[in-house]
């Protein structure tokens, strides 16, 4: 018996088991395999280094001896040539991100999480979830069978609980393949860029070269996935993986002189989603809940921002019972909105590449307004609203479809409307108001360890604001009749 049992221990399941087990709660963590052991996914993000400070593991991260990531470098967008974008630019508190050995980075986080008292079973398969009345309430393992109050699951892409209930959904967008291999020796790119991931458009889709620790890099290549595998059936996994890296203009002449250190690997069906990421007594959490496309890195971002939010949600269940349904659907919402954030951005960001004309890039063309629905998250991929900080940045590169030039078109002619219209109202200095699209809802956010009920000024063209309950009063007060402040100027 335990009050809650982690199903894996890579990112998402090691940093929710440690996040719960500091919290006072008794926490087993199952993992099937025995770390470390290799893992692809090596490129982090710096806002994944700042959420992994919140289990107290960042630290031991920052002293790995990673290579340190600064920043992307691409061939994309309106030419082949390579340009960078940095962290710097939007990071200032944590300017740098890490390029991690994942047998390493993994290992590193487990090993934190039995340090603060997860009790880690590994070599232990979970064959499945019982459920009673819906309610999660033990698992099966090989060697018997674990009663438990809250099932995690963070099986990655084995995705048990959602492949038990039948929720898992592939992504018909993103329906593409991966080929990669290691690669020992060959040439980074130059000075402050030589950690940086290198991601280069190529005729069938695109590569990705990531510098790792002792002189090793991770070469990969993303193709439409029945493309891809027409060539492979006609060749070979190697050949068309070296096939690939030849059209490259970049990455090839730096994998001059590089000796390949394994076989090529082959993964399908990249990206996903669960219908449902949490119901009665459990959650889905990472690989497990949902897969984006590569392209930007975020992986294991989702992972752990995703163990931040299932600790939350599962503290909340258990201590206060009453609050579970809505903790679940707080959970399902605020997870899925930044999932659907990367892949609204990855869809823009493939329609915007104009350097090469092929089957790949012209299939990915959005043609189409509707499939820019819902539109405030275009808006807010595009207008900077977003945390990430980089997507201003990476779009201003390429050309960007009409229907998104109009729509920010549109937003920039709605603000102008309300500025005359406020402007219109002032009858000397300077008058606080609140426009008829704002609302004040009270919804469950993301407190210190539990989801807490607050107020949040609401707009559909915004994300959500939290307020305090003095703002909460003002703006109450503001929204009566004839009512207004006059601040003298």
């Amino acid at each position: 018996m335990t009050q809650v049992a982690v199903l894996g221990g890579g990112p998402a399941g090691s940093t929710v088991a440690t996040l719960l087990a500091q919290r006072g709660f008794s926490v087993q963590l199952f993992e099937r395999e025995r770390f470390p052991r290799a893992h692809i996914g090596e490129s982090l993000l710096p806002a994944t280094i700042l959420t992994l400070e919140l289990s107290g593991v960042a630290e031991k991260v920052r002293n790995a001896g990673f290579i340190k990531k600064r920043g992307a470098t691409m061939s994309w967008g309106k030419s082949r040539e390579l340009w960078t974008w940095d962290f710097a630019e939007t990071n200032v508190k944590q300017p740098h991100a890490y390029q991690v050995n994942r047998d390493v980075f993994d290992n590193l986080l487990l090993e934190h999480a039995q340090e603060n008292g997860v009790q880690v079973r590994q070599e232990s398969t979970v064959k499945r979830v019982f459920f009673q009345d819906n309610h999660a309430t033990g698992l099966e393992l090989d060697s018997g069978l674990v009663t438990a109050n809250f099932v995690v699951d963070a099986t990655g892409q084995n995705s048990l609980v959602a492949r038990q209930l039948g929720l898992k959904h592939w992504d018909t967008e993103f329906q593409n393949i991966a080929v990669y291999r290691y690669f020992h020796g060959g040439s980074h790119l130059a000075e402050d860029l030589s950690g940086n991931i290198l991601v280069e458009s190529i005729p069938h889709g695109w590569i990705w070269k990531i510098p790792l620790r002792d002189n090793v890099s991770s070469v990969g290549v993303v193709a439409d996935k029945h493309v891809a595998t027409q060539l492979i059936r006609e060749s070979s996994t190697t050949a068309f993986f070296e096939a690939a890296v030849a059209e490259s203009s970049h990455t090839r002449q730096l994998l001059v002189d590089a000796t390949p250190l394994d076989e090529c690997t082959a993964v399908r069906d990249w990206s996903y989603q669960a219908t449902s990421f949490a119901g009665p007594g459990f959650c889905l959490v990472g690989d497990a809940a949902c897969f984006i496309d590569p392209l930007f890195s975020t992986g294991v971002h989702l992972a752990v921002h995703g163990a931040v939010l299932a600790a939350a949600y599962v503290t909340t269940a258990l201590r206060t019972p009453d609050q579970a349904v809505a903790a679940a659907s707080t959970y399902t919402n605020v997870y899925r909105e930044q999932y659907q954030h990367f892949r609204d951005l990855a869809r823009l960001f493939y329609a915007s590449n104009r350097s090469i004309d092929s089957y790949f890039w012209e299939s990915r063309r959005i043609t189409r307004e509707s499939q820019f629905k819902p539109r405030a998250a275009f808006i807010r991929a595009v207008s900077g609203q977003a945390a990430q900080g980089y997507e201003r940045s990476t779009l201003s590169h390429g050309v960007l479809p009409a229907e998104v030039t109009q729509n920010l078109q549109q937003l920039e002619e709605e603000r102008r409307k309300r500025h005359t219209h406020f402007s219109a109202k002032l009858n000397g200095g300077a008058a606080f108001c609140v426009h008829n699209t704002v609302q004040l809802e009270d919804k469950l956010l993301l407190g210190e360890e539990t989801f807490e009920l607050s107020t949040v000024v609401a707009r559909s063209d915004a994300v959500d604001l939290p307020i305090s309950p003095f703002v909460r009063k003002l703006l109450k007060q503001l929204r009566t009749p004839k009512t207004a402040f006059q601040l003298d100027q």
